[in-house]
């Protein structure tokens, strides 16, 4: 199946799954708003664990497999409907074993195909979100600019270019987009579970350092699930200045 299809299709299913849920809302809880944690001020700090996989980027994507991806973030809610998102996260690729190299590592000349090559995308990325709250469910979709950090390793060593003999990795500018639901929890409404999907396109093309091969855009997909927990700053920063000081 064609990647890009295939995530799709991951997509599609988890927002489908996401939207019949609040249907299935008792009418009790309908009449009732459920209080949470979230309001316009609230700021949040999180994780998300999941798979990514490199669906476009020449020789970053020819041959690559599904792997791990994580990510962390702290989100600040500005208004009912926008908030910004900051954070750091880490993806990466292996490669199947039959899939050929496109030039020769100096340090490795006898490795003819990629089966001892990763890719690894480390963002840090800011976004602004929409979002959109229905009792217990938050919405939201969003984008930004992001810097990137990737490189490309041979059996734990960066790879060199055998041209230029540059190591390839580096620093690069690009952009991410990100839709997801989060539910929050009816005993902890400060606490939301959340799942997402998304992409990062990694500017990654260096013609004049990297000739031989690794020398194009980069895109990678995710699906993630991890967990929120949002909070006033004012109001813990007064809690923290009126407890008691501990008797001597």
């Amino acid at each position: 199946m064609i990647p890009g299809v295939r995530w799709v299709g991951v997509v599609t299913a988890m927002l489908a799954v996401a939207s019949v849920c609040p249907a299935a809302e008792s009418s009790t809880d309908a009449a009732k708003p459920a209080d949470s944690g979230y309001r316009p001020g609230s700021g949040g700090i999180g994780g998300q664990l999941g798979g990514s996989d490199f669906v476009a980027g020449g020789d970053f994507s020819a041959g690559a497999q599904p792997r791990l991806s994580f990510a962390a973030h702290w989100r600040y809610a500005f208004t009912s409907w926008l908030r910004g998102q900051v954070g750091p996260g880490l993806g990466w690729a292996g490669y199947n074993e039959s899939e050929p190299v496109p030039m020769t590592d100096p340090r490795f000349p006898q490795d003819t195909r990629k089966g001892n090559y990763i890719s690894l995308l480390v963002p840090v990325s800011v976004q602004l979100q929409c979002t959109m709250k229905r009792q217990q469910w938050l919405y939201y979709v969003g984008a930004g600019p992001g810097v990137y950090r990737v490189w490309v390793e041979n059996r734990r060593e960066v790879v060199k270019d055998p041209v230029t003999l540059r190591r390839h990795r580096g620093l690069y500018a690009g952009a991410s987009g990100q839709l997801g639901v989060e539910r929050f929890l009816k005993v902890l409404p400060s606490t939301s579970i959340e799942v997402s999907a998304g992409g990062d396109l990694a500017l990654t093309r260096r013609d004049e350092q990297f000739p031989s091969g690794f020398d194009s855009k980069l895109l990678a997909l995710y699906v993630r699930v991890g967990g929120n927990y949002y909070f006033r700053p004012g109001e813990v920063k007064k809690k923290q200045e009126s407890a008691p000081l501990p008797r001597p």
